[in-house]
């Protein structure tokens, strides 16, 4: 059985939900109001720039009138501020103090009534002392006087962060008097000059900007460049051991230090002077080492060091030297060109007469003793080679060994002998070699020196004295094809031997190689050094 409801029960329903009003579910959540939002930044436009210990964030112009302050916040949310802005223009904020890092920084507008624009994030650095200290000066290609000016010169930059190079020097006066200049040179030019510059020394660094907007500059470490006056610009007094050097016309100059080696005790000492003259005290070396002292803004700083010897090499008038005579006319061996010949008469000594071995090839071949020290460094002495490869082996044996155009080694001692004319004193001997050697095969290895004053001594053996024996020979094992008359493998330098004083002087062979079958010496030299 259906039933009805009455119609006045139905009436009655409806007007009590007609009563209810219709946002009776969500009135808690809106009685403040609407949520409004204010317009969102744009990612793309805000920037962070790295500065020193500091970051500025640029915020540009609003479309949004409302925007009034701006909200930041950074370190996880630990680190917060609020900043006015003006949505007219573009503001920027700084945020000082930051320690040297990346950071992520969330950015929101705010309106007077408190509205906030949805947040976004900006990742910017903080640039300081770490990043600083890994900068580095812009690398100088050359650098030189030119005229009254001190040029410069850099290959292409290509670091965009550099900006360019400062310089500072100071002329006039010394220990920090003087003018100061400064001047800068940008980093897009390859050739800079320090104008009109009378200083003796500059330092300079390089400045960078972290970032293309960076109000910031940062600056690599200084270095410096320091001039030394040349051993040509130095006087010593051997007397009064007394050094005078040129007094520099430059601000940061302060002095010179003296540095030397006792020849005695082999103590290293040293002395400073903050003039141009000094007095080295209880001085006993042979050379010393001396450099220019600078001081820029309490940092002391040194130019490289000058070696100047005390010690004065003089070599001996070789005008009066005598050199032994034929080589083995007595045996009856035949007089040519390769082989043995007699020396000039004008050059013969009454008292030297015994045999060599020499052999010549060669244009600039000579089979004369007098080749050691006739000034011409073309010609030379050539001596045929014993057995193996030393004196000893040719003593102990004879026959036929090394031979050169007919002449051969046959167990006699490979040695020559010098006339110096009179009785003189010397303590090092110099030795050039024959040029045009790709090796050390036709040097002699090593030497041994003897010395007389008994003329006796050409037939008596006995009669002689052993001034030092095997000597090794500088340069002895490279090539001399070099042009270059101080090159190492051309020229031995001046050697010290034991100081002694003879008429008569003797070298002897005592090492060489069993490549080839000679040995050459272009100039032989003996002096006096004090």
């Amino acid at each position: 059985m259906k039933h009805k409801i009455p119609f006045f029960i139905i009436l009655v329903i409806s007007l009590l939900y007609s009563c209810t009003p219709m946002d009776h579910k969500y009135s808690d959540f809106i009685k403040d109001g609407p949520i409004t939002y204010l317009t969102k930044l744009d990612e793309s436009e805000v920037k962070g720039v790295g500065g020193r210990n500091r970051i500025r964030i640029v915020i540009p112009e609003l479309d949004d009138p409302r925007a009034s302050k701006v909200e930041i916040y950074w370190m996880n949310k630990l680190e917060h501020l609020v900043e006015s802005i003006n949505p007219s223009e573009e503001t920027n904020i700084y945020i000082d103090d930051l320690v040297e890092a990346s950071y992520i920084f969330e950015l929101s507008i705010l309106d007077d009534k408190g509205n906030s624009s949805i947040p976004v994030a900006i990742t910017a650095t903080s640039y300081g002392e770490i990043w600083e200290s890994i900068l580095q000066n812009r690398l100088i290609a050359s650098q030189e006087r030119e005229g009254n000016d001190f040029k410069i010169t850099w290959d292409v930059n290509i670091d965009e962060r550099l900006l360019g190079t400062e310089f500072e020097w100071r002329q006039g006066g010394q220990g920090g008097a003087g003018t100061p200049f400064t001047q800068f040179i940008d980093s897009a030019q390859t050739t800079g000059y320090l104008e009109d510059f009378k200083a003796s020394s500059f330092r300079y660094r390089s400045v960078y900007i972290p970032e293309p907007d960076s109000e910031d500059l940062f600056y690599s470490s200084w270095e410096y460049y320091m001039e030394v006056p040349g051993v040509s610009e130095a006087e010593f007094d051997k007397e009064s051991t007394t050094f005078t050097l040129p007094q520099l016309d430059d601000g940061f100059w302060v002095g010179y230090e003296f540095m030397w080696t006792d020849k005695t005790s082999g103590e290293q000492r040293s002395q400073v002077t903050h003039t141009n003259t000094i007095t080295l005290q209880d001085y006993d070396g042979m050379a010393v080492t001396y450099r220019a002292l600078y001081e820029f803004d309490d940092v002391a700083v040194s130019s490289e060091g000058i070696e100047f010897s005390t010690v004065r090499y003089v070599d001996l008038d070789r005008s009066n030297w005598y050199t032994a005579p034929e080589t083995r006319i007595s045996d009856g061996a035949p007089l040519n060109n390769n082989s043995e010949a007699q020396v000039n008469e004008k050059n013969k000594s009454a008292y030297l007469s015994h045999p060599l071995f020499f052999a010549a090839s060669g244009t600039d071949g000579q089979i004369s003793p007098r080749s050691h020290f006739d000034g011409d460094e073309n010609t030379y002495l050539s001596m045929v080679k014993g057995y193996g490869k030393t004196h000893l082996d040719n003593r102990n044996k004879t026959g036929v060994s090394h031979s050169f155009g007919g002449v051969s080694s046959d167990g006699n001692d490979l040695y020559f002998m010098i006339d110096l004319g009179e009785e003189e004193p010397f303590n090092y001997f110099r030795m050039v070699y024959r040029g045009g050697q790709s090796n050390g095969n036709l040097k002699p290895q090593k030497v041994s020196f003897f010395g007389s004053s008994d003329p006796d001594c050409i037939t008596d053996m006995n009669r002689w004295t052993i001034i030092q024996e095997s000597v090794a020979l500088p340069g002895s094992d490279l090539a001399s094809n070099s042009s270059d008359p101080g090159h190492p493998g051309r020229v031995t330098g001046n050697v010290t031997i034991p100081e002694s004083s003879y008429r008569f002087f003797m070298l002897r062979y005592d090492e060489w190689t069993e490549a080839s079958n000679s040995v050459a010496i272009a100039e032989f030299y003996l002096g006096l050094y004090y």
